[in-house]
Protein backbone atom coordinates (compact mmCIF):
# COMPACT_ATOMS: atom_id res chain seq x y z
CA UNK A 1 0.00 0.00 0.00
CA UNK A 2 2.69 2.76 0.96
CA UNK A 3 4.65 1.63 -2.34
CA UNK A 4 1.17 2.33 -4.12
CA UNK A 5 0.99 5.84 -2.46
CA UNK A 6 5.20 6.63 -3.16
CA UNK A 7 4.13 5.69 -6.80
CA UNK A 8 0.92 8.10 -6.80
CA UNK A 9 2.64 10.76 -5.25
CA UNK A 10 5.46 10.80 -7.95
CA UNK A 11 3.24 10.91 -10.80
CA UNK A 12 1.23 13.82 -9.63
CA UNK A 13 4.59 15.66 -8.68
CA UNK A 14 6.13 14.57 -12.10
CA UNK A 15 2.66 16.38 -13.94
CA UNK A 16 3.26 19.38 -11.59
CA UNK A 17 6.87 19.56 -12.69
CA UNK A 18 5.53 18.85 -16.68
CA UNK A 19 3.20 21.56 -16.28
CA UNK A 20 4.83 24.49 -15.02
CA UNK A 21 6.68 24.42 -17.96
CA UNK A 22 3.55 25.59 -19.92
CA UNK A 23 2.91 28.26 -17.26
CA UNK A 24 1.89 31.85 -19.04
CA UNK A 25 1.07 35.28 -17.14
CA UNK A 26 -2.58 35.83 -16.85
CA UNK A 27 -4.62 38.67 -16.73
CA UNK A 28 -7.00 39.47 -14.58
CA UNK A 29 -11.05 40.11 -14.98
CA UNK A 30 -11.09 44.27 -14.76
CA UNK A 31 -13.09 44.42 -17.81
CA UNK A 32 -15.75 42.99 -20.44
CA UNK A 33 -13.01 42.45 -22.90
CA UNK A 34 -11.71 39.08 -21.79
CA UNK A 35 -12.42 35.69 -23.51
CA UNK A 36 -14.48 32.78 -22.16
CA UNK A 37 -11.06 30.82 -22.02
CA UNK A 38 -9.52 33.55 -19.81
CA UNK A 39 -11.70 33.90 -17.71
CA UNK A 40 -11.51 30.12 -16.69
CA UNK A 41 -7.46 30.82 -16.52
CA UNK A 42 -8.46 33.33 -14.08
CA UNK A 43 -10.68 31.02 -12.12
CA UNK A 44 -7.43 28.78 -11.39
CA UNK A 45 -5.22 31.31 -11.06
CA UNK A 46 -7.56 32.68 -7.78
CA UNK A 47 -7.95 29.25 -6.71
CA UNK A 48 -4.57 28.53 -6.29
CA UNK A 49 -4.33 32.18 -4.74
CA UNK A 50 -6.89 31.03 -2.09
CA UNK A 51 -8.40 34.15 -3.26
CA UNK A 52 -12.04 33.90 -2.57
CA UNK A 53 -12.79 37.43 -3.88
CA UNK A 54 -10.79 36.60 -7.00
CA UNK A 55 -12.93 33.78 -7.35
CA UNK A 56 -15.91 35.25 -7.41
CA UNK A 57 -15.16 38.10 -9.87
CA UNK A 58 -14.93 35.01 -12.25
CA UNK A 59 -18.32 33.58 -11.38
CA UNK A 60 -21.72 34.67 -11.54
CA UNK A 61 -23.51 36.59 -8.56
CA UNK A 62 -25.45 33.37 -7.53
CA UNK A 63 -22.35 31.42 -6.50
CA UNK A 64 -21.64 34.94 -3.47
CA UNK A 65 -23.51 33.39 -1.04
CA UNK A 66 -22.73 32.01 2.50
CA UNK A 67 -23.16 28.29 2.13
CA UNK A 68 -20.92 28.48 -0.79
CA UNK A 69 -17.52 27.09 0.37
CA UNK A 70 -14.93 26.34 -2.55
CA UNK A 71 -12.72 24.42 0.25
CA UNK A 72 -9.76 26.97 0.71
CA UNK A 73 -8.60 25.60 3.57
CA UNK A 74 -7.83 22.49 2.69
CA UNK A 75 -6.42 23.47 -0.91
CA UNK A 76 -2.43 22.57 -1.39
CA UNK A 77 -2.40 23.09 -4.92
CA UNK A 78 -4.38 23.28 -8.06
CA UNK A 79 -2.98 24.00 -11.53
CA UNK A 80 -5.17 24.24 -15.08
CA UNK A 81 -4.04 21.64 -17.87
CA UNK A 82 -5.77 22.05 -20.33
CA UNK A 83 -9.36 23.67 -21.71
CA UNK A 84 -11.06 21.93 -24.79
CA UNK A 85 -12.80 23.37 -27.51
CA UNK A 86 -16.41 24.90 -27.27
CA UNK A 87 -18.72 21.73 -26.39
CA UNK A 88 -22.03 22.43 -27.85
CA UNK A 89 -23.69 19.34 -25.96
CA UNK A 90 -22.95 20.62 -22.75
CA UNK A 91 -23.84 24.15 -23.87
CA UNK A 92 -27.78 22.75 -25.14
CA UNK A 93 -27.43 20.51 -21.83
CA UNK A 94 -27.42 23.77 -19.75
CA UNK A 95 -29.77 26.13 -21.69
CA UNK A 96 -32.48 23.24 -21.86
CA UNK A 97 -32.25 21.16 -18.60
CA UNK A 98 -30.06 23.64 -16.51
CA UNK A 99 -29.43 27.02 -14.95
CA UNK A 100 -29.91 28.52 -18.84
CA UNK A 101 -33.88 26.76 -18.45
CA UNK A 102 -34.27 29.50 -15.20
CA UNK A 103 -32.08 32.37 -15.92
CA UNK A 104 -32.98 33.51 -19.56
CA UNK A 105 -29.71 33.65 -20.90
CA UNK A 106 -30.04 33.72 -24.70
CA UNK A 107 -27.77 30.92 -26.75
CA UNK A 108 -25.74 33.25 -28.23
CA UNK A 109 -24.59 34.09 -24.87
CA UNK A 110 -23.59 30.56 -23.62
CA UNK A 111 -20.30 28.65 -24.07
CA UNK A 112 -18.63 25.56 -22.59
CA UNK A 113 -15.35 24.04 -22.40
CA UNK A 114 -14.02 20.27 -21.28
CA UNK A 115 -11.55 21.19 -18.45
CA UNK A 116 -8.85 19.74 -16.89
CA UNK A 117 -6.71 20.24 -13.71
CA UNK A 118 -4.97 18.88 -11.20
CA UNK A 119 -5.63 19.51 -7.24
CA UNK A 120 -3.64 18.65 -3.96
CA UNK A 121 -5.73 18.73 -0.70
CA UNK A 122 -4.62 18.11 2.67
CA UNK A 123 -7.77 16.42 2.89
CA UNK A 124 -9.04 14.04 0.10
CA UNK A 125 -12.78 14.18 1.15
CA UNK A 126 -15.79 15.01 -1.57
CA UNK A 127 -16.36 17.20 -3.25
CA UNK A 128 -12.22 18.02 -2.98
CA UNK A 129 -10.11 15.01 -3.96
CA UNK A 130 -6.50 14.63 -4.96
CA UNK A 131 -5.44 14.09 -8.63
CA UNK A 132 -6.45 14.80 -12.27
CA UNK A 133 -9.80 16.24 -12.94
CA UNK A 134 -11.78 16.37 -15.83
CA UNK A 135 -15.08 19.32 -15.68
CA UNK A 136 -16.81 21.20 -18.23
CA UNK A 137 -17.23 24.55 -17.50
CA UNK A 138 -20.37 26.56 -18.56
CA UNK A 139 -19.98 30.52 -19.04
CA UNK A 140 -22.77 32.90 -19.89
CA UNK A 141 -22.74 36.73 -20.57
CA UNK A 142 -25.61 38.14 -19.11
CA UNK A 143 -26.01 40.70 -22.06
CA UNK A 144 -24.26 41.52 -25.14
CA UNK A 145 -22.09 44.36 -23.03
CA UNK A 146 -21.52 42.01 -19.91
CA UNK A 147 -18.55 40.27 -19.33
CA UNK A 148 -17.94 36.23 -19.33
CA UNK A 149 -18.84 34.54 -15.90
CA UNK A 150 -18.63 30.74 -15.07
CA UNK A 151 -22.21 30.07 -14.40
CA UNK A 152 -21.66 26.47 -13.94
CA UNK A 153 -19.59 23.34 -13.61
CA UNK A 154 -19.47 19.55 -13.43
CA UNK A 155 -18.83 15.95 -14.74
Amino acid sequence: MKRILVIFGLIIFSLIILIGYGNKSISTNTNNSLQPKQVIENYFKYYNQKDRQGLLSTLTSWHDQPNVVFGLENLKFIKLVSIGNEDMRITNSYLYFGRGKVNGVEEKNVVSYKVTYISVYSKDTPPWSVGLHTKYFTLIKESDNAPWLIDDSGY
